[in-house]
């Protein structure tokens, strides 16, 4: 141990016989700043912005109308046959049925009473979505005869038409009578028709 301390005598005067020992002051020493290279940030390309485009405005949907469809055409009167010395016979009855009439045999009779044979009469369906007159049918037609043949017909003024009594206008004559079926059924029918056709087709007046 080195007695060069300066404290040493005095120390060891002190303490006695006890052995001193001097420990050396550890000397200052300053850290030695270690340079921190700091690394350079790679500088990256500047990122585009994509610049947002709105979308194009969707043109307003116009509802397209739907055409609205004609009303179908009503046939007035479906005819069959001629009239070939103006006698008409009307009828409201199926389609199926109408086209029958012309072989229809107690009617072929009926015509045999007054000199008339089915293929010289004409034949006319009544349209049931309609209200038929009589005397516009007569005018617009020269008939001369008319038979209406059956009940509920969609005749106008029919509740003020009788059965079985003979109508005349201009040089038309019409009556309105029950239905074939109805007639050949009967022999009380039968006879009113008989009566009435003699009226309407071998009287002059």
């Amino acid at each position: 141990m080195s007695s060069s301390h300066p404290d040493f005598a005095f120390l060891q005067h002190l303490y006695g016989q006890d052995t001193l020992y001097v420990i050396p002051e550890p000397e200052n020493v300053e850290p030695i700043p270690v340079p921190v290279v700091s690394r350079a940030t790679p500088s990256l390309p500047p990122v585009p912005v994509k610049a947002e485009i709105a979308p194009p405005l969707a043109e307003p949907i116009v509802p397209q109308e739907k055409p609205v469809p004609s009303p179908a055409v009503v046939q007035e009167i479906r005819w069959l046959g001629e009239a070939l010395k103006g006698t008409y016979l009307l009828f409201e009855v199926q389609e199926e049925v109408f086209k029958t009439l012309p072989q229809h045999a107690f009617l072929q009779k009926v015509l045999a009473a007054v000199g008339l044979s089915t293929n010289q009469v004409k034949f006319g369906n009544l349209s049931s979505d309609l209200v038929h007159d009589v005397k516009t049918i007569a005018a617009k037609n020269a008939a001369k005869h008319i038979l209406l043949f059956g009940q509920g017909l969609p005749v106008a003024n029919l509740s003020r038409m009788e059965f079985y009594r003979m109508y005349k206008f201009e040089e038309s004559r019409f009556v309105l009578v029950d239905s074939l079926e109805d007639i050949e059924k009967s022999v009380e029918l039968k006879k009113k028709l008989w009566d009435v056709l003699q009226k309407i087709f071998l009287q002059q007046n």
